[in-house]
This record gives C-alpha cells, structure tokens and sequence, in this order.
C-alpha cells in the first residue's frame, strides 16, 4: 500500500489546489492579447442543434481563429454550414462524424477495446458518447495541420467572452512549468458527474474542477489524448495536473442547465470513469502518481467510493423533496455498477492506458504533414 501521507485514502470533494492559478490582480491586469494572437482555431465537439453553435461563432468571429464543427447526434451538418453562411468567419469546416468508423486511427486502442468489448464492458455500457473522439479528431488535425494552439469548446457553453478565450490561450507556454493545458472552470451550471450533483443537492461541499469542455491546449509540445471514458478530460490533463502545469486564468464560463437525476443510466455510466479519475486525483493530493495505484489501494479506494455513496443516501432528507426519489434512484444504479467494479479491473484499464499513452505518443511523431483538412481527415481515418 503507498504511503498516504497520514491522509488515508479519500474522494476529495475539490482539486482546486492541483490547479496553477493565473489570475492576475484586477488593478494591473493586462490588456487581452490582440485577436488571434496565437489562437489556430476553435473546436467544437457538437450534439445539438445548430443554433447551439452561437457562442463559439461570436468567439471565432471576434478572435479570427478558423471555426471547426464535428457533428453527430442532433448536429446536422446541413443545419452548421447554412449557419455559418451568415456569418463572416475565417476558412470554417464542418466535419461530419460516421457513427461507425473502421478506419479510424485509433480503432485498436487498448483502452477503447476494454470498454467496449472487454471487461469494461459491463461497468460502462450505460455511456454512449463520441465526445472522445471528436476531441482526438480535433487534437490529430491540429498536429497535422501545423496548429500551435487550440481552444475547444462544448456546444452548451455559454458567457464565454473573446478576451477570457485570448487570456486563456496566453498562458500556453508561459510560466515556469511551460503549461500545456489551460481550462476555465464551468461552476454555473456546475460541470459535475451526478454522484457530485447529489452531494451538492444533499447540503455536502462539492467543488469544481477545471473542464474539457472550456480548454485551451498547446499543440506544439506532446500532449496526451482523451480515452473513451467519463471524465476522459480529466485523463486527458492528468499528466498535466501531476506535473503542476495545469494552468487556469481563473475565468468562469456557464454550461446549459440539465437535470442529472432524471435518467439513472447517466450515473451508472459514468461510475468507472468516475472511480478512475477520482482515485487517481485523490493519489495527487499526497504526492503520489499512477504508479501508486495498485490493487491493495484501488481496493481501500472502491471502499470509500462507497462511502461516499452511503453519505448522500444518508443526507437525503436535505435534499429538495421533489428531487429525493430521482437523486435515490441516481444513487442505487451507480451503487450497483460500482459492486461489479473491482480493484484488478482499476489496475488492468491504467495498464491499457498507459499502453496507449505510448502508442499515442509514436503516433503523433509519425503523423506526416496535410496540406489541407480534407487530406488531415483522411489520415485520421474520417471520410
């Protein structure tokens, strides 16, 4: 077992403290970099209709960055392009993402197979999300593409402002840890999995992390990729996190509202994706990295995971009455994936991780240069 430190083994309610704040004091706080100043282009990983995209064509429009769309779900690429034909924007792309795609890139991952046709089948099979992949698709275009630095954002973010976006971008490469990754944090609607909606809907103390779906990411240096799991975002920045050299300039942005408690299969699908980063956040805190992560501690820790669950069923009289029988039945559907998860299957998805950090890093050094998008999809495997 690692030496915690005195700690013990815990879910930590914030991270705020693995974050590198930023911010600079409001009295000499420097004017926002000029427009385009660094910033290639802005993603967005879409599954909503198209009038969802405003946000990211006012910041693209205001910041000259090229605009890219990858839609599926209730994104219709139609829909995006007679949008974007209303706007005055640089070189923009829709991309058009197949629901099936042999000839993706990163098709054999070990992790992607874990999940879907492995162990992980059982304990992730409530999730269905491409999010992932449009995030490696918009990662790969920019290493093919030449792009230095890249901004994603969700298509249900919100208060967003050019000059946060600009800020943001800024602190790529700058600081004494040279930061990779720089991200907002999303606190209204709170970015949260369910598990942490309901502590907060019981009265306990949940904050919020820095998000994928807000991030600046600097393409000029290796930078990992983001599994096929919840909080894949969270996996995705870790290696940053570990290093002190995840970075935000303290801006807030806001999600679209949503009730988390109204399908239990949205908490027992993110279960394992949320035991995986929650344990390995929790090992950071003491100092401790992956290598720490074995059995014996995935065991303590799948404990407390479920202590953490008996908590908000205990607290449940907090709760506003009309929330109290969504947030139970919440609550009992992650309580039983988590008993089907076990310590060795913890240790084997990291093993397959860290597999796949290696592949993924040749991969990138052997990306050839595209001389356009379409020739940058085709390499990628996206027709």
């Amino acid at each position: 077992m690692p030496d915690l430190g005195g700690e013990g083994v815990l879910q930590y309610p914030t991270h705020a403290e693995l974050i590198e704040s930023s911010c600079p004091s409001a009295p000499s706080a420097p004017s926002a970099p000029p427009a385009r100043a660094g910033l290639d282009a802005i993603i967005v990983p879409a599954s909503r209709p198209a009038e969802n995209l405003e946000t990211a064509v006012k910041l693209a429009t205001e910041t000259d960055a090229r605009l890219i769309v990858l839609c599926s779900f209730r994104t219709h690429a139609d829909d995006v392009r007679a949008l974007l034909a209303k706007h005055r924007l640089r070189d923009p792309a829709v991309v058009e993402m197949p629901e099936e795609c042999n000839g993706w890139i990163l098709r054999d991952f070990k992790t992607t197979e874990w999940v879907h046709h492995g162990p992980g089948k059982g304990v992730c099979g409530a999730r269905n999300s491409d999010l992932s992949m449009k995030r490696n698709s918009g990662l790969l275009l920019a290493r093919l593409l030449g792009w230095e630095r890249i901004f994603f954002i969700d298509d249900d973010i919100r208060a967003v402002s050019a000059d946060t976006v600009l800020s943001t971008v800024s602190l790529l490469g700058s600081g004494g840890h040279s930061y990779r990754t720089a991200g907002m944090s999303v606190q209204k609607y709170p970015d949260n999995s369910v598990v942490c909606h309901a502590r907060r809907a019981v009265g306990a103390f949940q904050g919020v992390f820095v998000s994928g779906s807000a991030l600046a990411v600097d393409c000029r240096v290796p930078f990992d990729f983001f599994p096929d799991l919840y909080n894949e975002d969270w996996l995705f920045f870790y290696r940053d996190a570990a290093e002190e050299s995840l970075a935000t300039g303290g801006s807030l942005a806001e999600q679209l509202a949503y009730d988390p408690f109204a399908d239990p299969q949205r908490a027992a699908g993110q279960e394992f994706g949320d035991v995986i980063a929650e344990g390995l956040y929790a090992l950071l805190h003491c100092g401790l990295g992956r290598d720490s992560a074995d059995e014996e501690y995935w065991n303590r820790f799948l404990e407390q995971r479920g202590c953490v669950l008996d908590g908000v069923s205990k607290l449940l009289p907090n709760a506003r009455p009309e929330l109290r029988g969504e947030i139970s039945k919440a609550i009992g559907a992650a309580r039983q994936v988590l008993r089907e998860i076990t310590a060795t299957m913890c240790v084997d998805y990291l093993a397959a991780w860290q597999e796949d950090l290696e592949r993924w890093g040749k991969l990138l050094a052997d990306l050839p240069p595209a001389s356009s998008i379409e020739e940058a999809l085709s390499i990628i495997g996206i027709s």
